[in-house]
């Protein structure tokens, strides 16, 4: 009876323990979103592939590769409520985010005016998650111009599946995640 007593208690200290363990983990998750909760989102991604068939367009459309691009953009943040989007007057820009935003309108920015774009996510979508479409050489920049380190050395022309999450904190302090989405990469350079 002894044995049984003891097994018995020691079963019921175990349970005891790992639930006590659960309730702790619980508690840091819960406080881990309240960390981020005021927190502004911005998730950042290069226009998906453009058709380059015609070297003399300035403005030209998606490749279908890229149409396919822009789905996968939108299945990877398809549960993310998205209030704001960002893009260049480009069409590829406009055709990325197409299928994401759903007709929702587009906010346009100046391509290279990273303060102006910064400022305009900060004072009218503060506390918000927003998407922004830019550029090869463009994103980077972006980035910065929030105070966050750049979290690859570059993005070369045959680059178009990195996603960067960046998160301002309530005080102010920028940090950001890289990630990848859709099919890899592989076209040459300058498409």
């Amino acid at each position: 009876m002894g044995r049984y007593l003891l097994l018995f208690i020691l079963v019921v200290a175990g349970y005891i323990n790992l639930d006590a363990r659960q309730f702790g983990k619980e508690k840091n998750r819960n406080q881990l979103i309240y960390n981020q909760a005021g927190s502004t989102t911005i998730y950042l991604v290069r226009h998906a592939e453009k058709e380059t068939r015609n070297p003399s367009e300035q403005d030209p459309d998606l490749t279908e590769v890229g149409q396919k691009r822009a789905q996968a953009l939108k299945a990877y943040l398809e549960d993310v409520p998205v209030d704001a989007f960002f893009s260049t007057p480009y069409k590829r820009n406009q055709q990325t985010l197409a299928p994401l935003a759903q007709g929702r309108p587009l906010q346009f920015y100046e391509s290279h005016d990273y303060t102006l774009l910064r400022d305009k996510i900060l004072s009218e979508h503060k506390g918000k998650t927003v998407v922004v479409v830019g550029h090869s050489n463009t994103l980077l920049p972006i980035i910065e111009a929030f105070g966050a380190k750049k979290p690859i050395k570059e993005i070369t022309d045959r680059d178009y599946d990195n996603i960067f999450k960046l998160t301002i904190l309530p005080k102010g302090k920028a940090k950001v995640e890289a990630g990848k989405f859709g099919a890899q990469s592989t076209l040459a350079a300058g498409n």
